[in-house]
């Protein structure tokens, strides 16, 4: 379970920094800041999402500290090492639900992205068919409006569907 969160945290990490690219018109050279597409200055964008998904990574990073190393003599000394794993097992599901969230909420910023390109049209038909799917669940937005319902539904897809891949 230890190596498991340690693996997990490390893709929830990446998928936070590819967001962070995303949203960082100095690194990415095409995209408003934020994947803003209402009003610079006005509208936030991406904003506050990418403050939910930097912050649940440091979570996970802070989660994925071992349990091995915390074995603790017990039964009058009888027992030297003690199993951690039920607990790293529940710590595993922990770090597994938030890198969820991290996944949904660069996938609303790919979706965002799409959109501001306006290159919906030049995606493979089996993307196209997935972006039209994510898009049924996230509809592209300009105004700042609540998106933990956003990110919720999202994870769920994520978490539920099974993308068939063509032959």
């Amino acid at each position: 379970m230890d190596k498991l969160k340690l693996a997990v945290t490390r893709i929830s990490m990446l998928s936070e920094r590819h967001l962070a690219f995303l949203c960082n018109p100095r690194l990415n050279e095409i995209l408003p800041p934020f994947v803003n597409l209402g009003i610079l200055g006005l509208n936030l964008g991406m904003q506050g999402m990418q403050f939910t998904s930097t912050s649940t990574v440091a979570e996970n990073q802070l989660l994925s500290n071992s349990m091995y190393v915390h074995s603790i003599p017990t039964n009058n000394d009888n027992q030297d090492i003690v199993s951690m794993g039920a607990n790293s097992a529940m710590i595993t599901k922990r770090v597994i639900d938030n890198a969820y969230q991290v996944q949904a909420i660069e996938m609303i910023a790919l979706l965002q992205a799409v959109d501001c390109l306006n290159i919906a049209e030049k995606l493979s038909e089996t993307t196209a068919k997935i972006y039209d799917e994510l898009r049924a669940i996230v509809p592209r937005f300009t105004a700042d409006t609540p998106k933990h319902y956003d990110i919720e539904r999202m994870r769920d897809y994520l978490f539920e569907t099974k993308v068939e891949l063509p032959k």
